[in-house]
């Protein structure tokens, strides 16, 4: 696991160093991977909010 993580890092920082005139470190790479895995997260929860939504309208509510 930890040797598949030091690779993720450092495809990280081979990929962004090419693209930016800062210096990159190794943990400005780790930032970057859990920055992005966050916003997929968050993406996840809002298509799961959603889908909940789109249940909830269909089910027919009972009369009070």
């Amino acid at each position: 696991m930890q040797r598949v993580q030091k690779q993720l890092i450092d495809q990280t920082l081979e990929f962004w160093q090419a693209r930016s005139p800062k210096t990159l470190t190794r943990e400005d790479a780790r930032e970057m991977i859990e920055n992005v895995a966050g916003f997929f997260q968050l993406l996840q929860e809002w298509q799961l909010a959603d889908q909940l939504s789109a249940t909830d309208k269909d089910t027919p509510q009972e009369k009070t």
